[in-house]
């Protein structure tokens, strides 16, 4: 599976106007009927949340690379490019435009083996899942594909009792950190985007959560100066997730 990624450069920095949102709240409320104050949903980013998929994303990308006559990239090299779409990172390592294998790309994908025994979830991830869906829907928006879904991340983590909704690469035009994905998710889940929280591990997951007008986390080290909150630990939370649940 490819972790088909979007970096915030490649994108400006998408805002909703007051009246996209009231557009799109009134759809919402239109189909589900009158909302409280609150938040009722928690959506999560796959790859660097739910899953460490850094280490199985290289080794693919080193023998795909490898298979196509070019050199394999460096764990420095990679990380630089982790959140780029596949046909980005294969252009930026191949220094082409891939004219010619851009219809074979995806069929190359699926002959080369993806290593499984790579990948690692956080630690008290099943209990935290558990936890929260105790009192909240819980949904996932992720630019992996729906193979990358079903037939990499469910099988693997056994999480998917969890979740209620899920978004992927090819349910959308738009992808982060253009707000689409986070939209269309609350739309499934039947609720305002406003009344979910959305939790992601990179700039571009904030920039989609802000634009979106959902609250945001941001997991694991980095910081960002919109995000409402950071966290290192998943044991931490259902706490935070209810910090901000409380917060308009």
């Amino acid at each position: 599976m490819i972790n088909f990624r979007t970096n915030s450069a490649d994108y400006p920095r998408y805002r909703l106007n007051s009246q996209q949102r009231n557009t799109e709240q009134k759809t919402v409320k239109s189909k589900t009927g009158q909302i409280g104050v609150g938040k009722k949903a928690v959506l999560f980013d796959i790859d660097g949340v739910l899953l460490d998929s850094f280490d199985a994303g290289l080794r693919l990308f080193q023998d795909m690379l490898a298979s196509m006559g070019y050199p394999k990239p460096t764990r420095r090299e990679f990380r630089k490019v982790f959140h780029l779409p596949l046909v980005p990172v294969l252009k930026h390592f191949t220094k082409s435009e891939l004219t010619e294998e851009l219809e074979r790309i995806h069929e190359l994908v699926e002959k080369i083996p993806y290593h499984s025994e790579l990948l690692s979830e956080p630690e008290h991830a099943k209990e935290t899942l558990m936890t929260l869906s105790k009192s909240y829907k819980l949904g996932i928006v992720t630019s992996r594909n729906k193979a990358g879904l079903s037939r990499r991340y469910f099988p693997f983590a056994n999480t998917r009792k969890f979740f209620s909704a899920w978004v992927t690469v090819e349910d959308v035009t738009h992808h982060k950190p253009h707000p689409e994905p986070l939209l269309l998710a609350a739309k499934r889940l039947k609720l305002k985007p406003s009344e979910c929280v959305y939790i992601g591990d990179s700039h571009t997951d904030i920039d989609a959560g802000k634009a979106a007008g959902m609250k945001t986390i941001l997991y694991g080290g980095k910081k960002h100066a919109d995000a409402d909150a950071h966290v290192r630990s998943f044991e931490k939370l259902p706490e935070v997730v209810e910090k901000l649940a409380s917060k308009k």
